[in-house]
């Protein structure tokens, strides 16, 4: 076997020395003058042919070598991308600059390398690693030319915005004002970038303004601070006017005010946009996706659902007009700002959500299925597939009542005059099949509605309830407030989601998981999950109710009857809204300022799907049957029949198949055949004979 080399005998990389450049001479500096003065002025065939001129005499020159990578890129229309990534690549190279490794960066003369590289990755929607570039640019803030300096932190509020991080956008925005209108330095844009081309006339204020006033409305909505961005974007409108950003800022300001009748008004007030190879953006898609938000929360689901499938369209056939060169096979051939235009994933998850609030769950499951394959670290997506599954087997408690399902209670009958005998049912779920694949497979079933609850559990921060107790050696901070408590969760497409916002998603969660054990006949499990919704600290009066009712049926089902009676105390339900405790007191608090105009907003309020039992009465009659059951369980056949007679006054009619099945099993257990022969001929008497009993 051959002998390891030692480390002593392990060659030395060699690397050519960077050759040293001449002296630039006044020449020189004239053509590089030239060419940054045609630069700006747009006339970049010109730019070049001068850069060309100059790369005669300095053609080991990079910075002239990267001019040329830029101008050209330029003359293009930002069609030529791959060109452009090569040509930057070989500059870099030469230069001995690694654009890819960030830590690499110590000579202020390559920033403007790095930023380029940059923005590149930002038009590729390669935000985060975008972001790390920049936030390493700010490192040398001082140092850089001021037209760049401004220009990096500009580019940061985009990629704050962009990350969804509005309180440092805010921040970074309030430092660029103090350098902008504390020095009143005039800027000079940086020719070797991709920035903004446009020619800087006037003061440093007036051009600076409008797009300062512009991302602090961004900022104050993503920050959802009203009163502040009414009038920051009462100071934009008097800028810039009613352009089209404006209008659909303010029309995103009247969506999170509530005012959705507005909001359309302002949308289709609209100027004629330009065409999206320009833009990047293709309006029409964004009109359609923002009408279907706002008739989603008008609750007009169908017709949210209309123009969510007509955004769809339109963004469908932008792509096949862009990608009809190649197919989109490469970057070259159509402006990089159009490169990531695709609304695909984000229409799809918009329109499984509207379908799914339409009663369509097979439909809602084939969008949410795809988005999700995009969106995957999103909780929230994976609860909506669970709800898909749930809905597809099962749409809501209604369907008990239904003629149906009452005619299930008698299948048949069997001899006949006074030998004829009536067959009652074995019960509601005596055929259930189950699903023989694998849980893994994307199937609207139950099956997978457990593993999608198990993913958006996991997905989400650890509950507070089962980190109570530190490390051994570690203290949480005074206050009792854990470092978690404060995560801001991603749930891609829309913004993350806020503490309270978990915490709510989090109840949501454990009440179907719950559920579907005790679909899968996983009583145990549903008992926990159970246990853990009801120990949430911050629990709407819907999510508390499901969880005593699931909690007591699984109970009941594990033989724990004494256990299970104490969760169907009819006394303790006085509330079955699913608005969060803190959602609430909002509403009350902004109730007693604005008296009557809470009114006007009532189409924001409340739950956006309806849900059964719609007030306590209700509840407390359907909780009052299952005591009934659990009664009769454990062989307490008087308090069953007592309980049951109660809730059948107030559970509305006609009654659930479920009553018919226990009144007939206490009547016939208790030797009452009269009473249960008059139950059958009132009810199912299509089955009984024609005659008197």
């Amino acid at each position: 076997m051959a002998e390891s080399l030692k480390t002593e005998d392990t060659p030395e990389p060699f690397e050519p020395p960077i050759p040293s450049l001449p002296m630039v001479t006044d020449h020189e500096k004239e053509l590089a003058a030239q060419a940054s003065q045609e630069f700006e002025k747009g006339h970049y065939q010109a730019s070049l042919h001068t850069l060309n001129r100059l790369a005669v005499t300095r053609g080991n020159d990079h910075k002239v070598a990267y001019n040329k990578a830029i101008a050209t890129y330029y003359h293009s229309g930002f069609k030529k991308t791959d060109e452009f990534k090569q040509s930057m690549l070989a500059v870099c190279q030469s230069a001995r600059v690694n654009v890819d490794n960030i830590d690499s960066l110590d000579d202020v003369d390559h920033c403007v390398m790095y930023y380029n590289q940059a923005v590149l990755l930002y038009y590729l929607k390669q935000y985060k690693a975008s972001l790390t570039i920049m936030d390493k640019l700010f490192q040398f803030i001082e140092p850089l030319e001021e037209s760049l300096c401004k220009k990096v932190m500009l580019f940061l509020v985009e990629l704050y915005l962009t990350t969804h991080q509005p309180e440092k956008a805010m921040a970074m925005l309030s430092f660029l004002e103090k350098q902008l209108f504390g020095n009143g330095k005039q800027s000079t844009p940086e020719k070797g970038d991709k920035g903004d081309s446009s020619s800087h006339e006037g003061s440093p204020t007036e051009f600076y303004r409008p797009r300062l006033s512009h991302y602090k409305v961004r900022c104050l909505l993503m920050l959802k601070s009203m009163k502040s961005c009414k009038r920051e974007l009462k100071n934009l409108m008097n800028i810039m006017g009613m352009t089209l950003p404006v209008v659909y800022l303010k029309s995103n300001f009247e969506y999170l005010r509530g005012n959705h009748r507005k909001a359309i008004k302002v949308l289709n007030s609209a100027p004629m946009p330009k065409h999206f190879m320009e833009t990047g953006e293709c309006v029409p898609v964004m009109y359609n996706n923002n009408l279907g938000c706002l008739h989603f929360h008008m609750r007009k689901h169908n017709l949210g659902t209309f123009y969510f499938r007509k955004a769809f369209e339109e963004n469908t056939s932008a792509m096949r007009e862009l990608n009809s060169g190649d197919g989109g096979a490469s970057l070259s051939g159509k402006p990089i700002q159009t490169v990531s235009m695709s609304r695909h994933y984000e229409l799809l998850y918009n329109l499984g959500i509207e379908l799914l609030h339409c009663g369509k769950p097979l439909a809602a499951f084939d969008c949410l299925i795809e988005a999700v394959q995009v969106y995957q670290i999103n909780p929230r997506l994976w609860l909506r597939l669970a709800e898909c599954c749930i809905m597809a087997n099962r749409e809501n408690n209604d369907v008990d009542r239904q003629l149906k399902q009452r005619l299930k209670v008698i299948e048949g009958s069997v001899g006949s005059g006074v030998h004829r005998k009536l067959i009652l049912s074995e019960g509601m779920h005596k055929n259930k099949e189950w699903c023989l694949e694998s849980p893994a497979m994307p199937v609207a079933t139950i099956e997978f509605a457990s593993l999608c609850l198990c993913n958006a559990l996991v997905l989400l921060p650890q509950d507070p309830l089962t980190a109570t107790e530190a490390p051994s050696g570690e203290e949480h901070p005074e206050g009792g407030t854990k470092p978690h408590e404060n995560i801001m969760v991603p749930a891609p497409p829309g913004n993350p989601m806020r503490p309270s916002e978990v915490a709510n998603l989090r109840c949501s969660v454990l009440a179907n998981s719950s559920y579907v054990s005790l679909c899968l006949c996983d009583y145990l499990v549903a008992h926990n999950h159970a246990e853990h919704l009801l120990r949430q600290p911050k629990l709407s009066g819907a999510h508390r109710y499901l969880g005593n009712m699931y909690n007591a049926e699984a109970l009941t089902a594990l033989d724990r009857i004494a256990d299970a009676v104490q969760h169907l105390n009819i006394e303790v339900v006085t509330d079955v809204s699913t608005t969060p405790p803190e959602q609430k007191q909002d509403q009350t608090d902004k109730g007693d300022r604005n008296g009557d105009k809470e009114q006007e907003l009532g189409e924001s309020k409340g739950a956006l799907y309806p849900w059964s039992p719609r007030d306590v009465v209700k509840a407390r009659a359907l909780m009052q049957y299952n005591l009934a059951v659990a009664h009769a369980v454990r062989g307490e056949f008087d308090k069953a029949m007592n309980n049951l007679m109660q809730s059948t006054k107030d559970m509305g009619s006609p009654l659930p198949a479920q009553v018919y099945f226990l009144r007939l099993y206490l009547d016939l257990l208790e030797g009452r055949r009269k009473i249960a022969q008059g139950i059958i001929k009132e009810h199912f008497g299509h089955v009984t004979p024609n005659r008197a009993i």
